[in-house]
């Protein structure tokens, strides 16, 4: 027992900080560290907090984002308050008593911590300024996957590919598919923005699996040719983060691609990036780019629509010269993990579409016209960049 006590006080002292130089090592370290869970956890334990814990412990954190705390919290630092200072910091007025047990539900799963009596902090897992991370759930992600078993059994559990008879659709009160909503409420494209713009801070910068260098070797950027356009970018994280290794390309040959709503929250990019609002529906407006970039992109479609997608850049590509570039997850054949699986069924809820494997990846390209180069793993087990060129 004493050597038991000794490891439990030396697990007690690792932290996430400790693995600065290596994150790798922290991603082997919570793999460990779950499958522990799962071996010790006893079944009631297990399914009392899936069934009964996280549905509650979800509606604190909305409550909590609903009085903006943790916008207000954030910005003041995340330190130490009372209870009675945090309802100061609450944007609507809030009961004492309210606050105090919303924090105590918090505090054992490690959402704040607990300094004092009546006492809190923020700590590194708090929403802080990722609060849209929460709202997502609320608006997007709650009502398709409690809709889902429902749905399923009206369709005859068949797998979900109409885009359009899709289970979002069939529990959203006006019919509308995910993006429909995201087009007719503004506030569920901003809480969908701001789960993306989370989510991609987390994982690897694409720079840094791929060899962006190839792309600039033989590259013509005269007369405001592109060197990569970003299909479907977002907010251009990526397109920034393929500045900040090679900063100095031209200006212009970098080119945001997005729908008006969404590059319309494309702020503080640099002035060399063109922000270019899009359709990928429509044809490509610019020709003869040495790269064309899409993130995330086409894991949203069935594969007859992303032939399509893909169709479109192809066209207005130079053979023997262009390149398309395609950050995604690729399924392995065993071991799919948590992230991988978790995203996949969450696609087939929410738009009709699904992860690919290796071999659908291999024959979508095909399909499109396309040839496959090379897959370049993210290192962390989670994406690939899937690079491909003209048949």
């Amino acid at each position: 027992m004493s050597d038991f006590a000794e490891l439990l006080d030396n697990l007690k002292k690792i932290e996430a900080g400790d693995f600065k130089a290596n994150d790798l090592d922290r991603l082997r370290l919570v793999e460990v560290a779950k499958k522990l869970l799962n071996r010790v956890e006893t079944q009631e334990e297990r399914l009392f907090d899936i069934a009964f814990g996280q549905p509650i412990i979800f509606a604190a954190l909305q409550t909590l984002v609903d009085l903006e705390l943790w916008q207000q919290w954030a910005r003041i630092g995340g330190g130490p308050k009372s209870v009675d200072e945090l309802c100061e910091l609450c944007t609507q007025k809030c009961d004492p008593n309210l606050l105090r047990r919303l924090l105590r539900l918090l505090a054992p799963v490690h959402m704040v911590a607990e300094t004092g009596e009546d006492q809190y902090e923020l700590t590194h897992l708090s929403p802080g300024n990722s609060w849209q991370l929460i709202q997502s759930r609320t608006h997007h992600w709650d009502g398709s996957c409690i809709n889902l078993p429902k749905f399923l059994a009206k369709t005859g559990y068949k797998e979900p590919k109409d885009t359009k008879n899709s289970n979002y659709a069939d529990w959203c009160p006006e019919n509308l598919d995910f993006f429909g909503k995201c087009v007719a409420e503004p506030a569920y494209q901003d809480s969908f923005s701001g789960f993306m713009t989370a989510w991609a801070r987390y994982k690897a910068p694409w720079p840094e699996f791929y060899d962006t260098r190839s792309l600039l070797e033989g590259a013509d950027l005269t007369n405001g040719k592109a060197l990569c356009v970003d299909v479907g970018g977002h907010h251009g994280i990526d397109l920034t983060r393929l500045l900040e290794k090679h900063p100095d390309v031209p200006a212009g040959s970098l080119v945001l691609q997005d729908l008006p709503e969404v590059v319309a929250g494309a702020k503080d990019l640099s002035g060399k990036i063109e922000v270019m609002p899009h359709d990928m529906f429509q044809p490509q407006p610019v020709k003869g780019s040495r790269s064309y970039y899409l993130h995330a992109v086409l894991h949203d479609w069935p594969d007859e629509v992303a032939v399509k997608i893909l169709r479109n850049i192809g066209e207005v590509m130079v053979k023997g010269y262009s390149r398309i570039l395609i950050v995604e997850m690729v399924l392995p054949p065993i071991g799919v993990s948590a992230i991988q699986s978790v995203m996949d069924v969450e696609m087939m809820a929410n738009v009709s579409a699904y992860e690919r494997t290796e071999a659908m990846w291999g024959k979508l390209i095909s399909d499109a016209g396309l040839k496959l180069i090379k897959f370049w793993p993210d290192g962390r087990g989670n994406e690939c960049l899937v690079e491909a060129e003209l048949a």
